[in-house]
């Protein structure tokens, strides 16, 4: 598992060594940020996962950390707001130590309204701005979006939320959800059967 797509130029040399070792020399890339190493014989899977470890990578996702997705960001882009692939990074790390779901989580972060990584399809969408007098990196904040059979433009419920107060604003998001749903609800349907007007007051403090 690649984080948001974040590879070093070891990394890289390390993942393209593993495959030609072990695989057919082929890497295929994911829409979710992420790469496969593909052909690699059984015998063979322990050895490159414990090789992926070792370079700083996984070969596991969780429910969280499997559907974060994040553009370029400010980093590399001039119309974006935000650093989203590293505040992407924090988000996800937060969110996996303080949470388990038992169903994926689409969490798509974008630097601008230009939406490169369609955060109004994510199950969360959080599109970057400056907040504040002093132009601060915030969010607004989407929920319900869906791509397929479960196509769907999410609803913005908070606007301009700071980073530094989102982590704690989606744990307190998830776990409502978590103790409110029904029975094997997903969140994109929790969200979408209230109106934001509830879905505020239902995740605010």
């Amino acid at each position: 598992m690649v984080p948001v797509g974040v590879l070093s130029t070891r990394q890289m040399r390390r993942v393209a060594d593993l495959a030609a070792n072990y695989g057919s020399g082929a890497l295929r890339l994911t829409p979710w940020q992420n790469v496969l190493i593909p052909d690699v014989p059984d015998a063979f899977v322990e050895t490159v996962k414990r090789q992926l470890v070792r370079i700083g990578l996984h070969h596991e996702a969780t429910n969280l950390l499997g559907g974060l997705v994040a553009c370029t960001g400010n980093t590399g882009c001039k119309w974006a707001a935000t650093d989203t692939k590293g505040q992407a990074v924090a988000l996800g790390a937060h969110l996996n130590k303080k949470l388990q779901l038992d169903q994926p989580i689409n969490i798509h972060l974008t630097g601008c309204p230009n939406s490169c990584a369609q955060h109004y399809v994510g199950d969360i969408g959080l599109q970057g701005v400056k907040v504040g007098t002093a132009s601060s990196e915030g969010y607004h904040v989407v929920f319900g979006g869906g791509t397929g059979a479960d196509a769907a433009i999410g609803k913005q419920v908070f606007s301009g939320i700071p980073f530094s107060d989102l982590p704690a604003l989606l744990e307190r998001v998830l776990k409502t959800y978590q103790a409110k749903r029904n029975p094997g609800e997903t969140f994109a349907a929790f969200t979408r059967r209230h109106e934001v007007k509830q879905l505020k007051e239902l995740f605010s403090e």
